[in-house]
């Protein structure tokens, strides 16, 4: 018999995160899709709830991660392994009303994880599309980053592949040489002795409502657009969400500047027990039209990310200051990750997950978020902003979409 399973420090930097306070928001990385009829969701879009749990009981019990819970010991806080009763962990909600899945999305997202069980939630959606079930995976950043999170979906369900939890598109060598004391201190230098963001209606107080939408592109399609500009698939989506970025200044009635510094975490190599492993570049986007933006950022991202990747893991020293300096900083104007997803189609017991889009929170003063993830051949992006101060998500990921078909088509 197995014997009791020990509890684990929690490292620096998740600590970190497990303390951060955005806005109101709960720092929560969303994975939202649809599934399709078969298994466990009938011909109308509806769930079989206690199926779906009794399908993820064995495999949850194979994951140490969704069995822990944060505990404050001493002084410092650990990871504390306790029962799971899966049942708790999932919902099934109604997409009713005005905005429909997308609606709920966005108040999913502000809604907290309790820390007296694991950090992590699934709710079922009845119809959310004609024939369609939403499915909506809530999981606490402290827990995961982005690519341990698409990992962790891949394993969830029954898809029988290889599983890769660290690499992100098109980038699948993350050692790298440190760099010098002096590399890095223009590293950062750099970083901060920029050109500051001056739009009102990209910065600014951020209210406690979200929308959400999503848009997505081939992949192949846009990998092949992308490399006749020598460029790759990371810096067309980036070009993209400077399109996104353009919309709302446009709406605003600001003047359109000829860039924004965007802030793009990218994967560096685990470290001990740290459940993040992510380090930080910041990319000046010109806003002009697509070609010409991808050959500018191709050049500024094979130089910068080298160094970025380089200097390793992002720590958060103090969650209080760092709450302060978001609230109050014109470096970046948004921030756009991108995660590698599975390959291949998954199916959960038997419904086949037809699409996955991502949702990151917001933090500080930045209104709008920007998360992509690659699926099944297309390239996912999920967009989040702040209700009460921005046009519609639709509008936003619209133009992003359309910066993506650009250089796809």
């Amino acid at each position: 018999m197995a014997g009791p399973v020990p509890d684990v420090p929690i490292s620096p930097v998740d600590t970190a995160i497990l303390g951060i306070n955005v806005t109101g928001q709960p720092y929560v990385v969303t994975l939202a899709g649809l599934l399709g009829p078969g298994g466990v969701v009938d011909a109308d879009g509806h769930p079989d709830a206690g199926r779906v749990t009794e399908f993820l009981v064995p495999r949850v019990a194979r994951e140490p991660d969704l069995q822990q819970r944060p505990q404050r010991r001493g002084g410092r806080w650990w990871w504390v392994h306790v029962p799971v009763d899966v049942s708790e962990h999932i919902t099934v909600e109604s997409a009713h009303g005005d905005g429909g899945f997308e609606a709920l999305c966005a108040r999913l997202v502000m809604k907290p994880l309790p820390h007296d069980r694991p950090l992590w939630h699934i709710t079922l959606v009845p119809g959310a599309r004609p024939g369609r079930c939403g499915i909506v995976v809530r999981l606490h950043h402290a827990v995961v980053d982005g690519a341990r999170a698409s990992a962790l979906l891949e394993r969830l369900f029954d898809d029988g592949g290889e599983v890769d939890p660290v690499s992100d598109i098109g980038e699948d060598h993350l050692e790298a040489d440190r760099p010098s004391f002096g590399a890095r201190a223009h590293h950062v230098l750099t970083m901060f002795l920029r050109r500051p963001v001056r739009s009102r209606a990209l910065l600014g107080p951020v209210g406690r409502t979200r929308d959400v939408a999503s848009t997505s592109v081939d992949l192949d399609r846009l990998e092949a657009g992308a490399l006749t500009l020598g460029a790759t698939v990371n810096d067309a989506y980036l070009v993209a969400v400077g399109q996104g970025l353009r919309a709302v200044v446009t709406e605003a009635g600001e003047q359109v500047p000829d860039e924004l510094t965007v802030s793009v975490p990218v994967r560096v190599a685990t470290r001990g027990t740290a459940h993040n492993a992510v380090g930080v570049m910041l990319v000046g986007v010109p806003l002009t039209e697509p070609e010409l933006a991808l050959r500018i950022v191709a050049r500024r991202t094979s130089e910068s990310k080298p160094l970025a990747r380089a200097s390793g893991t992002a720590g958060v020293p103090s969650p209080r200051l760092f709450t302060v300096f978001t609230r109050h900083q014109r470096v970046i104007a948004t921030v756009a990750s991108n995660v590698r997803g599975p390959r291949h189609p998954l199916t959960l017991d038997g419904a086949p997950l037809v699409e996955m889009w991502p949702l990151g929170p917001l933090a500080g003063n930045v209104r709008v978020g920007f998360t992509a993830a690659s699926y099944a051949g297309r390239l996912w992006v999920g967009v989040e902003c702040d209700a009460g101060n921005l046009p519609p998500a639709s509008r936003i990921a619209a133009a992003v979409g359309r910066s993506l078909h650009s250089v796809a088509g």
